[in-house]
């Protein structure tokens, strides 16, 4: 992982946690630290620090998995993603459609940019891998253009009916999914010393995923239509599963599921499957969709997304950044503990009402502990990078 991406991902690692901290403290009625807006603190975590391991790792894993040169740092891909959430949160903030337009510009063309340097991997010896990441960013172009839409009327223009929860599920369903994906098929057979799967059967996987994800976008496209949807929500959840039952396969034949990274790895998964597992009641009217749309992301990102960047982050630094051979994957008991217990009390918090700023308060404190230990090991890890360019340069 190059430096600049390692330095930013620990910024928005703080922020992440600060922003934690801060839903923690007005839900419990302690004190408002800074001003809490959802957007602001879900796009910290997917454009800020999920995407920081993306775009800075990508490219070289690619290159390693095929035995090529690591890339050159690309320096305006870097910034302009970097700007643009920047500018894009400063829009959030004050709802000015410019700054959100620029914003959203900005990383649509940094994602573009990457876009394209993946795809000049493509054929030869490119990793099979390579197709989850390539369409994972073409569908984080599709959730960039969807989200900038939201605030810039262009719902109507694109008949765009259900434009958040299409914006979402691009975003989950399609990018983050699919590019964790591919990095389970990269990772884990380094990890474990065994492939997770024939290449016909990973094929299978990403097109259960790539379809499933298609029609997740489509039916909110739509108005909420329901085969899509329906269609969507059985490849996706049967193709993640399938992934799911291999990676712990895996690490179970090499004797390495009983670690707390790998524990981050797969638990990570429950919190992508809880709110795919609500649709089928929220279809039928036993639950209500309200509660559920306005909390359960919350539990999406932090439970699912973040926790697996809690595994997965501080292995990719030791391993790009510093060389180590058989790096271990991040976090310990207590984060996989505080991760999974503030989960579990977000999710309560949407059936227990009498309860909700309690119970919601304490599973963002819990999320807040949970992100101490991987941002100390990155500390650690940047130190000890640092300290060997700095050898290096004085010899």
């Amino acid at each position: 992982m190059p430096i600049p991406y390692l330095i930013t991902t620990l910024l928005y690692i703080v922020v992440a946690l600060l922003s934690a901290v801060d839903v923690s403290l007005i839900s419990l009625n302690f004190l408002n630290v800074f001003v809490a807006l959802r957007w602001m603190r879900v796009h910290f975590v997917t454009l800020g620090v999920l995407s920081q391991m993306l775009f800075g790792v990508l490219p070289n894993l690619v290159a390693s998995v095929s035995n090529k040169p690591r890339p050159a740092m690309r320096w305006d891909i870097w910034l302009l993603v970097n700007a643009g959430l920047v500018t894009l949160v400063a829009g959030f903030a004050g709802m000015t459609q410019i700054m959100i337009f620029t914003g959203g510009t900005l990383i649509f063309i940094a994602a573009s940019l990457l876009l394209l340097q993946l795809w000049g991997v493509r054929g030869g010896d490119a990793p099979i891998s390579l197709k989850f990441y390539l369409t994972g960013v073409a569908y984080l172009l599709v959730g960039i253009l969807l989200g900038t839409g939201l605030f810039l009327n262009w719902s109507s223009a694109l008949y765009v009916q259900t434009p958040l929860e299409a914006h979402i599920h691009a975003n989950a369903w399609g990018f983050m999914s699919l590019t964790f994906a591919g990095l389970l098929v990269d990772i884990v057979p380094l990890i474990t010393g065994r492939q997770l799967d024939s290449p016909q059967n990973i094929t299978r996987i990403y097109w259960g995923m790539t379809l499933g994800a298609f029609g997740l976008v489509l039916g909110p496209w739509l108005g909420g239509s329901i085969p899509p949807t329906v269609i969507g929500l059985v490849l996706h959840i049967s193709a993640t599963i399938w992934l799911l039952i291999q990676t712990i396969s895996a690490f179970k034949r090499s004797d390495k599921l009983k670690s707390p990274g790998a524990s981050h790895l797969i638990g990570s998964y429950i919190w992508i499957l809880a709110p795919i597992m609500m649709a089928p009641f929220i279809m039928l009217g036993i639950l209500q969709a309200g509660p559920i749309e306005s909390t359960a992301p919350q539990a999406l990102i932090y439970g699912w997304a973040l926790q697996f960047g809690i595994a997965l982050i501080p292995y990719l630094a030791r391993k790009f950044f510093i060389g180590q051979i058989n790096p271990p994957l991040g976090g310990n008991w207590f984060s996989v503990a505080a991760m999974t217990l503030g989960s579990v009390l977000v999710w309560l918090s949407i059936f227990i009402t009498p309860y909700h700023g309690l119970l919601y308060g304490a599973g963002f404190a819990l999320y807040a502990l949970a992100l101490i230990p991987p941002l100390q090991d990155l500390l650690q890890t940047v130190a000890h990078g640092l300290q060997k360019v700095d050898l290096a340069m004085k010899g």
